[in-house]
């Protein structure tokens, strides 16, 4: 048993479970042990970087986040002497135990300042925090710091399918290749036959030898399993078939031969013997003799009235047929082959192209945590992320995968209790819904086996009224009574439940839910009792649901009561329908379009890429891109999207004026693409074509265009992030069509992908189940609660079903421990029993889910589906069947008794039923009532203004990249991307350096390098380069390097910054430790109005290292603003200077650094350009700062381009830029004649 959760009190040591039942102030709790961890109260004393608080998705750690900052805000200012709440027990004794004074104002100090660092905060989704792992101890991990996450994998995996493919079937013999093309027509129907398969635990010899090596083995062993069985079988058949014959001779016969007749046994057994006698043959072919001859079947055939001694040998039959079903197949052996080697070469894939996935971060972390795979580098991992998290919290427990409990397992040891270290695990079985994603309810209870007797429960609902409350936990807890499996299904025969359902207590709320100055009923079960199928079902109840809901709005006595607080009419957004697909969504939705009353749909399961607006913005890229193709712009000019009526679309057909028309504004969003990118061509699309006008009409009959208009604006954003990696208009429309077709395949699960709310205005929200985990309605319909998904679905065969069954122990309610599941391809019957087991136990935390989200009142649906078109239901197969009835299945007539009991046994649960009728009773359709009549909008005034579409933000690198690096897309960027040193090697993400030569000679090159020593170069200047001598300095540094990824680098790190800040520079005399008036990182703004690239480029050949060759800058003028970023800008005896850091490698030695070497390395990047536009930043500041007193002879010392590898070279790696003083002048003069430099630093 778990005991009662004291927030104040709970040790802060060991391994604790918290189970935090639905409403009972989980995050208000863990907000609390935070600020007790913060304090040190009853335990050491932590910083927020060191308590790892850990959830399942970037929202959740955002709210997280969030709800501490403001705990701590709250208990800081509580202890610097404001009032306390009132209703802040907590916050109160907490503060009794600081005594005022020096103790209660360091506390009111730690507070604070944990606040004021939550931005550094170690909240994270368990894939960043191993992805931060893996790269801050890449060492220890073996991870490459160079590696890129990649969130789909679609493409690659279809290129293992097709190498796969070419290197498995090509090579087979004609007989060879017609056994696999019987399984695969070709390889897409390879790709989908593993789409199930894909990282699953697959059996560790599945991949041995080539595919024709797996057909056989398979092969050999069904048929050394059919030798076996076939044994005796002979003799046995020729047994039984005696044993009939004398019963069919005698005269008084017993046997009814209209059942078991004297042909038909004679063939089945001649059969039976023929099979068991021909070494070939693989399965007896018996029809129903399979049935009729078992010993059943025989006793079955016997007249009434007559008996026969029927021999054991028939008992065998049974035995054999069930053998028969079992013998393996060889499509499990090709399908786990294929499994196993596209996995295998996914991964060869993913090495070559320096990517890792979502599933591959855990999986590593998880090995090199394993002391027997890593021995003491997983012992070192493990103590340096101890020290660095000697605290953890890890929310939503429930959700927790096999390998997320071994990785959390492997590091803070769950069963030890250790109390140098503190693991809080929080969650709430009940609430484990997120099978689909990996989690396995499993693995919770493996973790509460392992913290017996430190189990601490939230017993105290907020959320919901005790009506509503005591109704819940009437309906679970009667099941939980009931002799059998228990509430969850996991109890068992005189042992306790593994996943017991203990009641809760509610607070209340201080408002009621009312209709006529009377509280409404907490539950109200709505009966159907004919038996209906699944489409009939849901259209009855989608409609009862929109009429009550229609019904309870027009009622303007129906809303919120409170003491002392004025009425509150229910309004639609009080209302929340819960379903469990886009399928049942729709239905409700449409029921409620017909009565006039708008929706909002929200699942965190269907994507926008599943939409049809994804499928028609397709085509119009296409023709967008190639708006000279007359089929693509037919194309497009047809689809939904657009709109165009029948009539328009035949004008289009016949008026090649109007086509041309529509074909020149499809050549202009080509130009916007080009100039604008995707973003921009597809907002000014919605315009050209006037869709948001037409899809927001009051007057659309589908009242969609909500939706609509979100899904095309969410494409194009999802677009626009694309378009970063994706070169060109073809490569984005490839990935587009890529993102269409795996959402298809139900392979995209990108949270960014999820449909979003279309609106937050007054609107029912119609919500998957999934999706409403964590939030509430003031009240819920359940339409459907009686639907359930079938294991085995329409169209699908059992054959070919994949099944994730629990481990050792799981099946029966214990715990799987950390074993995980077990993968099983083409189950047997015992195994699907299993599985459908497993399917009743989620939905029923499905309905747990769906029944807590209420805080007023709930209305459920209760409907029973029949099988086929006899009286075969399948009422008990559901979840709330099970809870009011039990797991067998009952009469018919036994369903409203079980319901009405339930009821008479329950105080605020009502039953009403759906009156009788010839067909589909379906109610009235009740129009919603406008509660207030607007007056019309204003007619918009005509915007006649103008715009100008090229004004953008320019950099030096948007100007000098086609220039220096080849054409790499057009327009302007709004700021760097990457650094600008080693632009050619930008693909590379590091190249290893000259592993023999010196620190900065072998450290690895490219533009990640040159990330990361940039960085550290900003954060010298701001502790004044005093990197030399200062220990504490020197030992940041090293922590630095780890937290980058870098720690196997950071001695030579230490050594060359040592070096660059103890070297004098050249033009100075003095080293980057003498300077003392330092700005790192100085941001520049100013008006680019008049500038041209080419005059630009002219102006610099002449004043810059004047007659020597240099790439061309492209002609371009420049309008809008001009921006950068100067490394550091620093004031040394009067005069002032631009630096630029370089980590360009020139060659592997000191002496390769020579002036001549960087002098061409600056022509040939055009560094001379930066130059000078980072020159004319610092002078027009200087002019503007200095007003008359500014001489730029005097003040304006020149730049400097540090090369960081030539540090040691006679030239200290510098490369001195004069300052042009009359290349500055020209060019301040060509900028529009009232613009002034706007400036700021950036630290």
């Amino acid at each position: 048993m778990s005991e009662p959760l004291d927030p104040l009190n709970l040790p802060l040591r060991g391994s604790r479970l918290i189970e935090a039942s639905a409403g009972t102030g989980k995050t208000w709790t863990i907000a609390a042990l935070y600020v007790r961890f913060v304090l040190g109260h009853r335990c050491e004393a932590r910083l927020p970087a060191e308590i790892l608080v850990m959830t399942f998705t970037r929202a959740a750690t955002r709210e997280l986040s969030d709800r501490i900052r403001r705990r701590l805000v709250e208990a800081a200012a509580c202890f610097r002497g404001q009032p306390v709440p009132a209703d802040d027990a907590f916050l109160r004794s907490l503060l009794q135990d600081f005594p005022a004074g020096p103790a209660r104002e360091q506390a009111a100090w730690q507070l604070s300042v944990a606040a004021e660092a939550m931005d550094d905060a170690a909240v994270h989704t368990i894939d960043a925090w191993c992805q931060r792992m893996l790269r801050e101890h890449a060492f220890d991990s073996g991870c490459l710091f160079d590696e890129e996450l990649q969130a789909q994998e679609s493409a690659m995996r279809a290129e293992a399918v097709r190498d796969y493919w070419r290197q498995q079937v090509y090579p087979l013999d004609d007989a060879a290749l017609a056994g696999v093309l019987a399984q695969w027509e070709g390889v897409d129907a390879l790709a989908k036959d593993l789409k199930d398969l894909h990282d699953k635990p697959l059996p560790v010899d599945a991949g041995q030898g080539t595919l024709l090596d797996a057909a056989t083995r398979a092969i050999q062993r069904r048929a050394e399993q059919l030798a076996e069985l076939k044994h005796g079988w002979a003799e046995r058949a020729d047994e039984m078939l005696g044993w009939l014959r004398a019963q069919w001779q005698r005269k008084d016969c017993p046997i009814d031969k209209k059942k078991l007749g004297e042909a038909n046994g004679t063939k089945w057994l001649q059969a039976l013997k023929g099979w068991a006698s021909d070494a070939a043959a693989d399965v007896p072919k018996l029809g129903v003799g399979a049935e009729r001859l078992t010993r059943q079947g025989v006793l079955g055939s016997i007249k009434p009235g007559m008996s026969a001694e029927v021999p054991d040998v028939f008992g065998g039959i049974e035995a054999l047929m069930d053998a028969l079903i079992a013998l393996p197949e060889v499509a499990p052996a090709l399908r786990l082959h294929a499994a196993a080697h596209v996995q295998g070469r996914m991964q060869q894939l993913k090495e070559r192209a320096g990517t890792f996935g979502f599933a591959d971060m855990l999986n590593r972390l998880d090995v090199a945590l394993d002391e027997s795979l890593s021995g003491a580098s997983a012992l070192r991992l493990r103590q340096r992320i101890l020290a660095q998290h000697p605290v953890a919290l890890i929310d939503e427990f429930q959700d927790t995968s096999p390998v997320q409990l071994r990785i959390f397992d492997r590091l803070y040891r769950i069963a030890d209790d250790d109390a140098s270290r503190a693991l809080l695990l929080i969650g709430d079985p009940k609430q484990a819904i997120y099978g689909f994603r990996g989690a396995d309810i499993y693995s919770y209870l493996g973790a509460r086996q392992a913290t017996a007797g430190r189990h601490h429960a939230l017993g105290t609902n907020h959320r919901s009224t005790q009506a509503l409350v005591g109704a819940v936990n009437g309906l679970f807890g009667a099941a939980e009574a009931r002799a059998g499996e228990g509430a969850f299904m996991f109890g068992a025969a005189a042992t306790a439940s593994a996943l017991p359902f203990a009641p809760v207590q509610a607070r209340g709320r201080a408002e009621r839910l009312v209709a006529s100055g009377q509280e409404m009923a907490a539950l109200t079960l709505t009966f159907d009792e004919p038996l209906r199928n699944k489409e009939d079902s849901r259209s009855l109840f989608a409609a009862l649901c929109a009429e009550r809901i229609v019904t309870l709005l027009n009622d303007p006595q129906v809303g919120f009561a409170e003491e002392g607080e004025p009425f509150k009419r229910l309004r639609p957004a009080d209302i929340a329908v819960l379903v469990r697909s886009r399928t049942e969504a729709d239905v409700v939705r449409r029921e409620m379009r017909r009565r006039g009353l708008a929706s909002v749909y929200l699942s965190d399961k269907d994507t926008v890429w599943q939409t049809p607006e994804a499928a028609d913005l397709l085509r119009l890229l296409q023709a967008v891109a190639s708006p000279r193709d007359v089929r693509l712009a037919r194309a497009a000019l047809a689809t939904t999207l657009l709109g165009h009526t029948m009539a328009e679309l035949v004008a289009l057909a016949s008026d090649d004026v109007l086509f041309d028309r529509q074909c020149e504004r499809l050549q202009q969003l080509h130009h916007t693409w080009k100039a604008q990118g995707v973003l921009a061509m597809v907002r000014r699309a919605l315009h050209a074509f006037e869709l948001p006008a037409r899809w927001l009409a009051p007057n659309d009959p589908n009242q969609q265009g909500e939706r609509r208009l979100t899904n095309v604006l969410q494409l194009a954003e999802l677009l626009q992030a694309a378009s970063a990696q994706a070169e060109g208009e073809q490569a984005l429309i490839r990935w587009l069509a890529q993102q269409i077709a795996d959402a298809a395949e139900g392979l995209n699960g990108s949270d960014d992908a999820v449909l979003r709310l279309e609106s937050d205005a007054d609107l029912v929200k119609v919500v998957t189940v999934h999706k409403s985990k964590g939030l509430e309605y003031p009240l819920v319909f359940l339409p459907f609660a009686a639907h359930f998904r079938e294991l085995i679905t329409a169209g699908e065969s059992a054959k070919d079903a994949v099944l994730l069954l629990p481990g050792a122990g799981g099946a029966d309610g214990g715990p799987g421990g950390l074993g995980g599941r077990v993968l099983v391809v083409s189950p047997t019957q015992a195994q699907l029993t299993v599985a459908e087991t497993e399917r009743q136990r989620e939905e029923l935390r499905l309905l747990y889910v769906a029944l807590t989200r209420a805080r007023h009142a709930l209305w459920v649906g209760l409907s029973g589906l029949q099988v086929g078109t006899g009286k075969s239901y399948v009422w008990h197969r559901s979840a709330i069947g099970y809870l009011l009835s039990g797991a067998t299945e009952q009469p018919p007539e036994q369903r409203i008794q079980d319901v009405l009991a339930f009821a008479t046994s329950s105080q605020g649960v009502v039953v009403e039923q759906v009156p009788a009728a010839e067909g589909l009773p379906l109610p009235s359709v009740t129009a919603l009532q406008r509660r207030q009549t607007l007056p019309d909008l204003a007619q918009p005034p005509v915007y006649n203004a103008q715009f100008d579409r090229e004004w953008a933000i320019s950099s030096y690198s948007a100007l000098v990249r086609d220039a220096a690096w080849g054409p790499s897309g057009s327009g302007s960027v709004p700021a760097r991307v990457v650094r600008d040193d080693e632009p050619g090697e930008a693909v590379a993400a590091a190249v290893p350096g000259n592993p023999g030569g010196q620190a900065w000679h072998r450290f690895p090159r490219g533009a990640l390098a040159g990330n990361f020593l940039h960085d550290q170069l900003e954060w010298l200047a701001a502790e004044r380069f005093a990197l030399d001598g200062e220990d504490d300095l020197q030992r940041a540094l090293v922590r630095r390097c780890e937290r980058q990824g870098w720690g196997h680098r950071a001695d030579d790190v230490v050594a060359w910054m040592r070096q660059v800040c103890t070297t004098p520079l050249p033009a100075l005399g003095v080293p980057l430790a003498a300077l003392s008036t330092l700005a790192p990182e100085m941001e520049f703004w100013f008006p680019s109005d008049g500038l041209q690239a080419g005059l630009i480029d002219s102006l610099c050949r002449q004043h810059v290292q004047t007659g020597r060759a240099r790439p061309t800058l492209p002609e371009r003028e420049l309008k809008g603003m001009l921006m950068g970023f100067a490394d550091l800008v620093f004031e040394y005896e009067g005069r002032y200077w631009v630096l630029d850091y370089k980590s360009n490698t020139l060659g592997s030695r000191d002496a390769d650094y020579t002036h001549e070497a960087m002098e061409s390395a600056m022509l040939e990047h055009r560094y001379d350009v930066q130059a000078a536009i980072y020159l004319l930043a610092l002078h027009r500041l200087l002019r503007t700062r200095l007003g008359t007193a500014y001489a730029p002879e005097n003040h304006l010392g020149g730049a400097i381009y540090l090369f960081l590898r030539g540090m040691h070279s006679p030239t200290a790696g510098c490369c001195h830029v004069a300052p042009p003083l009359a290349l500055l002048n020209e060019l301040d003069g060509m900028l529009a004649s009232g613009a002034r430099a706007t400036t700021g630093e950036a630290a």
